[in-house]
């Protein structure tokens, strides 16, 4: 599709939400996502005729055509370890069935079977192999399943003014039906404060993702990035996975940064079962940023994508 007549994942998920609530009211969430995607492209010549879950070694799932009828179908990694991504990797799929789809005719089956290569297949994080159109494609499809989720006029009736703690995290997740990483990652976009996300694999960054504020005062997280020995996650976690249930402060000295390191408060959280750790942290909001502020400065997740990371 040209750039020039690109669909708005935000505005394509926030007419979707608009429609929700005047159908199911306030009381709408978690998204039946499942549901609605079948309801909206029942209106389309090549609806989304199946969901299914299915055994994807290597992808979070799949937005694949019908090879003998104009019909997609959305499939889904069920692997047990990654329950919680299921909401969102449908939503996904469903962006990009409304934003990316090349629409499917009767004349794309004239000889009984698909006569073009289309569909889309979507891995686990490793957007340094990824090429910008594709790249571009697949933050599209996690900007329209975030605010489907998660709209933002809610979401921030949720949040706003709090810093993340447990108890709000797991608030979000019941809420919206979504995963650790996901509430998280809304939050990170949605914040006005200085604040970064890690997710993290034996010591070692595999991305992260800063808000506007912290992007502005030098707090970049690349992949690769070692974590400090002293750093919650590395220390360890209760029977939950949490390495405490308010964010702990912590002294200058631990994390650092392009612009040097500063105090800080750090909430962790560790799965052994995916053998990843996700850190929080918050820092003060009264900052000297200098001319910071006229950099271009690029999303963290965009850098990785764009193999700025090691």
């Amino acid at each position: 599709m040209p750039n020039g007549n690109r669909k708005s994942p935000q505005k394509e998920a926030n007419s979707l939400s608009v429609l929700l609530r005047h159908v199911l009211g306030e009381d709408r969430f978690p998204v039946d996502v499942e549901a609605l995607a079948r309801e909206v492209s029942k209106n389309n010549a090549d609806p989304i005729g199946k969901i299914v879950g299915g055994d994807l070694p290597g992808f979070e799932g799949m937005l694949r055509p019908h090879t003998k009828r104009p019909e997609w179908h959305i499939v889904y990694n069920e692997d047990p370890r990654y329950r919680g991504r299921v909401r969102f990797t449908i939503a996904h799929e469903f962006g990009h069935y409304q934003l990316h789809r090349p629409a499917l005719t009767d004349s794309d089956y004239a000889n009984g079977s698909l006569q073009r290569n289309t569909g889309f297949q979507c891995k686990p994080l490793r957007s340094n192999a990824w090429q910008d159109e594709e790249r571009q494609r697949e933050e599209e499809a996690d900007t329209f399943a975030s605010f489907l989720l998660m709209p933002l006029d809610d979401y921030r009736a949720q949040v706003d003014g709090q810093e993340m703690t447990v108890d709000l995290v797991n608030h979000i997740t019941v809420r919206y039906g979504v995963s650790l990483t996901a509430a998280c990652r809304k939050w990170i976009d949605f914040t006005e404060k200085r604040a970064a996300m890690i997710v993290a694999r034996e010591g070692l960054a595999l991305w992260g993702r800063a808000s506007k504020a912290a992007l502005k005062s030098g707090i970049f997280i690349r992949s690769g990035m070692p974590i400090p020995d002293d750093a919650l996650a590395a220390i360890g976690a209760d029977e939950r996975g949490f390495t405490s249930d308010s964010p702990i402060g912590r002294p200058a000295g631990i994390w650092r940064f392009s612009r040097g390191s500063e105090p800080v408060r750090e909430l962790a959280m560790v799965s052994e079962l995916l053998d990843m750790s996700l850190t929080i942290l918050q820092f003060e909001d009264s900052v000297d940023v200098g001319e910071s502020e006229d950099e271009d400065l690029w999303d963290t997740y965009d850098q990785f994508a764009a193999g700025e990371g090691s």
